[in-house]
């Protein structure tokens, strides 16, 4: 409980061992890619990373893991499909496979059709707890009644029923995001930090895999992206950080967070 609302600085595995079983409800991270970045020359134990999470996430609670493979000699690694099978392997449950597309830097190639795909993978322990999926695709049907048949497995209908189609339905399972300059963050300071998620994709996340409170943890949060959505969103937050830079980017981060919650939190009461 003292960890709640901080950001440690120390090796993620390190950090998670010192957590206790089963505590955690959502996780959202952007693991490194591969050897596209440099980070401080840290290490990275996927597997026992893996093994920790698994072990700290609660029964119906969710990881949203963020990968992409590096394309090295011609040929994509396939780390996020050798990732996905180890999760599994493990106990997770692959709730969803997802195509996070970032727009603004999708570099152009004479033998592919832009680069490898960037992927969130949302693994769970167990049936989510919680599921709050994001309705911003307006339906062209939306209002009207129609009629739906149930099939039996050889295809015959056996009955029909008839409901009013929503207004707005679930987004589909390819996100994206505008990259780069402003609007990966306004947070200029943090442009030290390479390779940042964009708050909007974290936020969404959040909100989707979550309740308000809940506690939202980063084991590897670099410049506090998470922890920043997680606070300004009304859940908790805990962040570990190996990288000393990264951390006190980090710490900056989240006072200037903290302060923006404070007037969102007055605005909202004087309405």
């Amino acid at each position: 409980m003292d960890l709640i609302n901080t950001i440690v600085l120390c090796d993620c595995i390190i950090g998670m061992r010192e957590l206790s079983k089963e505590t955690i409800p959502l996780t959202v991270t952007s693991p490194p890619y591969d050897n596209l970045r440099d980070y401080g020359k840290h290490g990275f134990n996927f597997e026992a990373i893996a093994n920790e999470l698994y072990r700290i996430t609660m029964q119906g609670g969710v990881v949203v893991w963020v990968v992409q493979d590096q394309i090295k000699k011609g040929s994509e690694t396939g780390t996020s499909a050798w990732q996905q099978l180890y999760f599994q392997r493990i106990g997770f449950r692959i709730h969803h496979r997802m195509v996070m597309l970032p727009l603004g830097n999708r570099n152009t190639t004479p033998v592919r059709y832009g680069n490898a795909l960037q992927f969130a993978l949302v693994l769970s322990k167990g049936r989510p707890r919680y599921v709050n999926l994001i309705r911003d695709k307006r339906n062209a049907t939306g209002g009207q009644a129609h009629t739906y048949n149930q099939r039996t497995k050889d295809g015959r209908i056996v009955s029909q029923r008839t409901a009013i189609t929503r207004t707005w339905g679930p987004r589909e399972p390819v996100w994206t995001y505008a990259v780069g300059g402003c609007h990966t963050t306004e947070d200029a300071f943090t442009s030290e930090h390479p390779a940042m998620m964009p708050e909007a994709m974290a936020a969404d996340h959040i909100i989707s895999w979550s309740r308000p409170g809940d506690l939202v943890f980063d084991p590897m949060c670099g410049a506090a992206t998470t922890c920043k959505m997680a606070l300004l969103n009304h859940r908790r937050y805990l962040g570990l950080e190996i990288h000393e830079r990264y951390f006190q980017i980090a710490q900056e981060r989240m006072r200037r967070a903290r302060e923006q919650h404070r007037r969102d939190l007055d605005e909202y009461c004087e309405v």
